[in-house]
């Protein structure tokens, strides 16, 4: 058990009295700071991760706009696509599914100004760019073309990838 967890239980399961005043509004207030700390370290992990899966998928479809000028371009082309669209969505289908399980029990970061949508990295401008470019890409058979537009995924997704 964490020392955080360990300072709730432990508050929680004292009997009334135990403490009296201001001890006992130290130790809850000890307890709430631990709480607010393990939370904002769990927000960053979870920044982390978004960042990583996005960097995943940003490897993914550079290495498919690179290989089709050695291979099946059209087959490449749609994978690259594929790859982008997670990118322009923060994540495939399954990490979509856990994203929404956290927004319908309150869990927040950006509202997009726009859209009003939640987002992490992906504003809903950059969300545009990026689909407009899968679309692009996997209507592309020219491989000499394919290569190019990796140059302007790097641009677009450098750009997503500040910080706000």
């Amino acid at each position: 058990m964490s020392r955080t967890a360990w300072m709730i239980t432990t508050f929680l399961l004292l009997p009334a009295g135990a403490l009296a005043g201001e001890d006992r509004h130290d130790a809850s207030a000890a307890a709430y700071e631990h709480l607010a700390t393990a939370i904002i370290e769990i927000r960053a992990t979870e920044h982390r991760l978004v960042e990583g899966i996005l960097n995943h998928h940003h490897g993914l479809a550079q290495s498919h706009l690179g290989m089709a000028s050695q291979d099946d371009a059209v087959m490449h082309a749609k994978a690259a696509a594929d790859e982008i669209n997670a990118i322009a969505n923060e994540g495939g289908k399954r990490v979509q599914a856990v994203r929404q399980k956290l927004l319908q029990a309150g869990h927040h970061h950006h509202t997009d100004a726009e859209t009003q949508d939640d987002y992490i990295w992906i504003d809903s401008a950059e969300k545009k760019g990026l689909l407009d470019l899968a679309r692009k890409i996997a209507q592309t058979t020219d491989a000499a073309a394919l290569g190019g537009m990796a140059d302007e995924l790097s641009g677009l997704f450098m750009a997503a990838m500040q910080p706000e």
